[in-house]
């Protein structure tokens, strides 16, 4: 979607709010990315020997694992959006906001 051209918005505490929550989740899905696969190496190597190492390797679900890191962005991507409708459904936001979370929802910017 290309950004729409919005001049005098002023975001609100309420605007403020839920832009931080989405901040909040991006982190969280940051974390994520690097936590998921420190706890399958540790379950794997830590505290085994090579045997117990080479079983773990063999049995871990490696497709099921692919799957859960693959939808890390689409479960950010869906909390964003959450966040940006519950945002436009809110009565007292002026043209300018609707404008604003409605490119967001729809993933207006550059990334």
């Amino acid at each position: 979607m290309e950004c729409p051209d919005i001049s005098s918005l002023k975001l609100d505490r309420a605007d403020e709010e839920a832009l931080e929550e989405i901040r909040r989740a991006q982190r969280a899905g940051s974390l994520l990315e690097v936590v998921m696969p420190a706890g399958v190496m540790a379950t794997i190597f830590l505290g085994n020997n090579a045997a117990q190492a080479t079983y773990n390797i063999h049995s871990t679900d490696w497709v099921l694992f692919a799957h859960a890191m693959s939808t890390l962005p689409d479960m950010i991507r869906a909390r964003v959006s959450q966040v940006a409708k519950i945002r436009i459904l809110t009565g007292s936001l002026s043209y300018e906001q609707r404008q604003f979370w409605d490119a967001v929802d729809n993933g207006c910017g550059g990334y």
